[in-house]
């Protein structure tokens, strides 16, 4: 590079505001410390060039800082002036934190691991990471006219591509022909997977000429100017662009996997991470939804509720309970009992003392009032899904063996009885649209629940019937037997009521399923700000 070298100055200078334009490169002089060029042009054209020489080389060398061992690291640290008690030196040893391993970077999980109960630490300690691999310089200055400046043809390059931000003027690119049309006629694209994922991998090209490590914001910037440019293909659900947003993401982190040591990130993940595999499942009823306080009891005391409780088992021995006795009495102890359920009275003693939340009905009328704007809830599943019902069995096909028991048992059916049976074959292949195990939620014979959580137990021995007006089964919660209906639809509703009366988080195993369940068929809302999960706001957009 042709520039003109300048004395060294012993003193720091700043740019001029009125700078326009700098480029950084740095490199290894002769004498094996670090120089940084710079290079800044002013309003009046003139280029500035700087160099920038390291006044401690020891500092700032990363090589200094890769061999440090663990105990030299923590002299280091203490020289810094931060006092490591021998608890948290010894958290180092364990985990062979050296130099080394400060130099690729500790995240802050894992500094929190190492100072723990400390936030003073942490942040003297990440400043002692920041000084140790930032350079104390001197700079020198020097004018140079243009005619004399002139740009090196060597392979050296002044640009450092790591610093290439993604532009606020960004454009998305067109498209392959046939995807490009489909666009231009404003085609659902995004429910296509085919043409989800072309345009996908053009906006991750597009992106990726800029950095392999984009910043949340240029993620949401690309993705916004996506479903700008095209608003057909925002989703329904959330912010409109969710689902395109954790997309990218992961389409970034597929391709930048093979730089990644997967065995170093196991490692890390098993020292650091917050949540280890094999653990077993919480009891449910240590795992409760997050809902408000129970509500307040307000008219009732011990002995009323005694007289409530006596009226209903009386009416529970009668073969024909009155209906609107037991509908009053459960109504004036449903604060009581809501709040027994929440200090965490046992499943098998709440139905033993309310008989009546052993029934379908009961279970529906307690969802009911814990949630006044469900209104009927049988009538909210048969109108929710029968919009959903043609859609659901289509994404089913080849998906599932019931399927051809749907088929087979659909040409056995009446014509008056087809949509009914529809919506049977629906509410059953939810799951595996979501994913999700359906053998989790109900299953066959006298096999007893995997889980702790509310299951409808066929007690058929094989899937055929489960299509039919008449399947009996059994919805079990912990162990316990709750109620037995006659069809599966009937079942199914019971053992989602069971998730809201006794204040249940949804499992891993079906939490898509009955979040859709929850939001899109009875229309339940809790006022949580959080987003839906990316699958059921995927599966949202084929559906709808």
């Amino acid at each position: 590079m042709n520039c003109k070298k300048a004395p060294l100055l012993n003193s720091k200078c700043e740019l001029s505001p009125s700078s326009q334009h700098q480029t950084k490169s740095r490199r290894r002089n002769s004498t094996n410390s670090w120089w940084i060029l710079e290079f800044s042009v002013n309003a009046a054209g003139a280029i500035l060039f700087y160099q920038r020489t390291e006044m401690d080389d020891e500092l700032a060398s990363p090589g200094v800082l890769c061999s440090l061992s663990t105990e030299e690291l923590l002299t280091k640290i203490q020289e810094w002036g931060l006092d490591v008690t021998e608890a948290e030196a010894q958290r180092f040893r364990d985990n062979e934190v050296d130099g080394d391993t400060v130099d690729c970077g500790l995240t802050e999980t894992m500094v929190a691991y190492l100072f723990q109960g400390s936030f003073k630490k942490q942040v003297k300690f990440n400043q002692f990471v920041s000084r140790m691999k930032e350079s104390s310089v001197t700079l020198t200055l020097q004018t140079v006219s243009p005619e004399d400046w002139q740009p090196s043809t060597s392979s050296t390059s002044i640009s450092n591509e790591n610093t290439l931000r993604l532009p606020a003027s960004f454009e998305i690119p067109r498209f392959s022909k046939n995807l490009q049309l489909k666009l231009d006629n404003k085609e659902p694209c995004h429910k296509n997977p085919r043409d989800r994922h072309t345009i996908i991998r053009v906006l991750y090209e597009a992106v990726a000429q800029y950095t392999m490590y984009p910043t949340n914001s240029e993620y949401v910037q690309a993705v916004k100017t996506l479903v700008m440019k095209y608003p057909f293909l925002k989703d329904r659900e959330g912010n409109g662009y969710h689902t395109w947003h954790m997309s990218l993401r992961r389409k970034f982190k597929s391709e930048r996997a093979p730089l990644v040591d997967s065995e170093a990130v196991r490692r890390c993940k098993e020292k650091f991470g917050s949540t280890r595999r094999g653990q077993p499942n919480k009891c449910q009823r240590t795992s409760q939804r997050n809902v408000c306080q129970g509500p307040c009891v307000q008219g009732e005391d011990l002995l009323s509720i005694d007289a409530h409780l006596k009226v209903l088992q009386c009416q529970y021995q009668k073969m024909q309970p009155d209906t609107m006795v037991v509908h009053n009495r459960m109504q004036q102890t449903f604060a009581w009992r809501q709040k027994e359920i929440a200090d965490g009275m046992p499943v098998e003693d709440v139905l033993k003392k309310y008989p009546f939340l052993g029934m379908p009905t009961g279970l529906c009328n307690e969802l009911g009032w814990i949630q006044p704007t469900t209104g009927n809830v049988s009538q909210r599943f048969r109108e929710g899904l029968s919009c959903v019902a043609a859609k659901v069995i289509g994404l089913t096909r080849g998906k599932t063996p019931l399927y051809q028991l749907y088929l087979d048992a659909r040409k056995e059916a009446l014509t008056d009885d087809l949509p009914d049976l529809d919506t049977r074959a629906a509410l059953l292949f939810l799951p595996y649209v979501f994913k999700e195990k359906l053998d989790l939620f109900v299953i066959l014979g006298e096999v007893h629940p995997k889980n702790p959580y509310p299951t409808v137990q066929l007690l058929h021995e094989d899937w055929k019937p489960v299509f039919s007006r008449s399947a009996p089964n059994i919805v079990k919660l912990d162990g316990s037997e709750v109620c037995r209906s006659s069809c599966i639809f009937e079942g199914i509703i019971s053992s989602f009521c069971l998730y809201f009366v006794f204040n249940l988080a949804y499992p891993k195993h079906l939490k898509n399923t009955l979040i859709f369940l929850q939001k899109y068929i009875v229309k339940i809302d809790e006022g949580e700000d959080r987003p839906l999960p990316i699958t059921v706001t995927r599966q949202i957009n084929l559906l709808y």
